[in-house]
């Protein structure tokens, strides 16, 4: 079979030029018009090429080419005539001869970079997926505060760092009175609309760096670092006092609180004496706060 070997036939730009200078001596049909370019006399390669391209042929290209006599898929970027740029990935090996001469092989790039594009803009979109989701998990979608798992892992990670610097840690645990009275005479949309008005309450009055969260039902918590007990239990009365006063749409809403404080305690340990706190409160009669400091490892707290 007799086959006709062109380089018009190849669908890919191909080109001889001189090693020197770069000068085009020759070039296949698909280059001119892929490449929007017009064969011109001691026209240079670099002419046909983007301004940053040509820094990249001239500092990394060539050197490569004169040191190895090869490089293969360099991204180089064609300025066409109507100054439309074509991405193409290049191929290239010197012959040597008496005058050496470089072969290129342009082959178009566009679709690769569509392609490219294509997946960095879904990357970027599920990673803006998974972050929506990582904070869905982490959220009470009532209120908007962290869940009860985001709140342990949070306050865990302080606790890690009071210990490290022997601070003392205070948790607060709030319950909302006779909750359950107003869910069963005004309704539940009541009742999540008083949940989510003492939420609020509670983000606007704790500061930047506690943990704040609705743990389960009318529960919530705040872990404090570097709070210690005088402190801690001023901030419980001032919660209490701005509940008392705050208008939960005309109904009268009360919360009992108990704050535990101690250092170098275990998180269990300490959530666990702001529950027996906040029990105190309840059975005292609610609509207020029971407090006090425990040493490491002391159930019994001290007066």
């Amino acid at each position: 079979m007799d086959l006709a070997f062109t380089p018009d036939a190849f669908p890919c730009g191909c080109l001889i030029t001189t090693l020197s200078e770069q000068l085009i001596l020759r070039a296949n049909r698909y280059f001119y018009q892929e490449c929007q370019q017009d064969p011109i006399a001691q026209q240079r390669l670099s002419d046909v090429l983007t301004p940053a391209s040509k820094i990249v042929l001239e500092s990394f290209v060539m050197p490569m080419l004169l040191d190895l006599g090869h490089c293969e898929e360099i991204q180089l970027t064609v300025q066409g005539r109507s100054g439309e740029r074509l991405p193409v990935l290049v191929n290239a090996h010197v012959q040597q001869a008496d005058e050496p001469l470089i072969y290129w092989v342009f082959n178009s790039a566009r679709q690769r970079d569509k392609l490219y594009q294509e997946l960095v803009d879904l990357r970027n979109a599920l990673e803006e997926k998974a972050e929506r989701l990582e904070l869905l998990s982490q959220t009470d979608e009532l209120t908007g505060l962290l869940n009860r798992r985001a709140f342990i892992s949070r306050s865990l990670a302080l606790l890690k760092q009071a210990e490290r610097h022997q601070q003392s840690c205070s948790f607060l645990l709030l319950d909302i009175d006779y909750f359950k009275q107003i869910n069963d005479i005004h309704g539940h949309a009541c009742g999540d609309a008083v949940l989510r008005a003492l939420g609020g309450l509670l983000l606007q009055n704790c500061r930047e760096h506690d943990v704040l969260a609705r743990i389960g039902g009318e529960e919530f918590a705040v872990f404090c670092l570097d709070q210690g007990a005088e402190p801690a239990a001023a901030f419980a009365g001032k919660l209490l006092k701005l509940v008392n006063q705050q208008p939960f749409d005309g109904l009268t809403v009360t919360v009992s609180i108990g704050v535990a404080t101690a250092t170098l305690m275990p998180f269990e340990q300490l959530y666990k004496h702001a529950d027996l706190l906040l029990y105190d409160a309840k059975h005292a009669g609610r609509n207020q706060v029971c407090s006090a400091i425990y040493p490491r490892h002391d159930l019994n707290p001290q007066p």
